[in-house]
């Protein structure tokens, strides 16, 4: 990125918190009251439900903007649609699962003063306190995960830090930087859309940058499950497309050559359903290649992709010691 002088500090009034929802009024009370009173426009995006959320919003939080989804586009979808509306120059994404801690969000705009930030992502507690997500990080097989997943939360994470990608659960953005790369491709759904679009502001030259005094507690995957097969249909799918519009080609043709070798043996020695999602999820992406192969010659290349991998990508762990994959 070109040399600019420092922004002058970003307050709440300078950014829209979008929460995207899908059959989560349980949850979204408890989200919305953790940031109704920091001063920030925030725009819910209702995919559709049918729990009585919009009645929830309308009685409770008239001051909430709302974009109803005539039907459920997924989380990236809902992002897709919030960012037609943004017009503030950070937008800030908090999943309906989660709650702000005081002080958040002022804490998460800090870093902007700095106008190679394009990111900021937060430190995310599990219920029972230990680390969430520091922050996120890619393997050399691009497999992104969560920096600090199931860890104590001892000071080992209390120190700011350059990250691969910003947790899609409580993530700053800068709003023309997020238009500039390409903003977010809806057919993510779920899942790999933080990673996607990290990558592609890293191909532009920006920064992401975790902040430990922003701190969110996140009930994880409460909407989804972990380790279900909506999530290896989702995760597997979309970690191939973010490869094939983000990586260097030797990566992605490991990681495509790759897959049904593991699809095979997760039939053999885990589960048959599991690799039978495998199988879906491959033959998405291949349906889905030729607009990816578009997408990658539109990427924003102020940094080359061999640089972005040798700064960012870290060693594949032993498969015993692999930690959990994406938010």
């Amino acid at each position: 990125m070109p040399e600019a002088a420092p922004h002058p500090p970003y307050t709440p009034a300078d950014a829209t918190v979008v929460v995207v929802t899908w059959n989560g009024a349980a949850m979204l009370a408890g989200c919305l009251d953790s940031v109704i009173d920091e001063g920030a426009e925030i725009l819910v995006v209702d995919n559709a439900s049918t729990d009585g959320t919009a009645e929830l919003l309308a009685s409770r939080y008239p001051s909430v903007g709302v974009v109803q989804s005539p039907t459920n586009t997924g989380f990236a979808g809902g992002v897709f649609q919030a960012l037609q509306r943004v017009r503030t120059p950070i937008v800030v994404l908090l999943n309906n699962d989660a709650q702000a801690r005081p002080g958040w969000l002022a804490a998460l705009l800090r870093p902007f003063a700095d106008p190679g930030v394009a990111a900021t992502t937060s430190k995310l507690l599990l219920p029972d306190g230990r680390v969430n997500s520091a922050g996120g990080l890619v393997t050399t097989a691009g497999y992104g995960h969560d920096r600090g997943f199931g860890e104590p939360d001892d000071g080992r994470f209390d120190d700011p830090a350059e990250v691969m990608y910003g947790c899609g659960a409580a993530l700053a953005l800068k709003t023309d930087a997020v238009r500039e790369v390409g903003g977010v491709d809806p057919r993510f759904f779920l899942y790999y859309e933080d990673v996607d679009l990290s990558w592609r502001l890293r191909l532009a030259g920006y920064r992401i940058v975790y902040v430990p005094d922003a701190v969110v507690a996140h009930e994880h995957s409460a909407s989804t499950g972990a380790g279900s097969l909506l999530h290896t249909y989702y995760t597997e799918r979309n970690r191939l497309a973010t490869l094939t519009v983000c990586a260097t080609p030797g990566l992605v043709a490991r990681a495509v050559l790759r897959y049904p070798l593991t699809t095979a043996s997760v039939a053999a020695f885990e589960s048959r359903p599991k690799a039978v999602r495998r199988v879906r999820a491959y033959l998405s992406y291949l349906a889905w290649l030729p607009a990816l192969l578009r997408r990658r010659r539109r990427v924003v290349t102020r940094v080359a992709r061999r640089e972005v991998e040798q700064a960012f990508l870290e060693p594949e762990p032993p498969r015993r010691e692999r930690r959990r994959t994406v938010s």
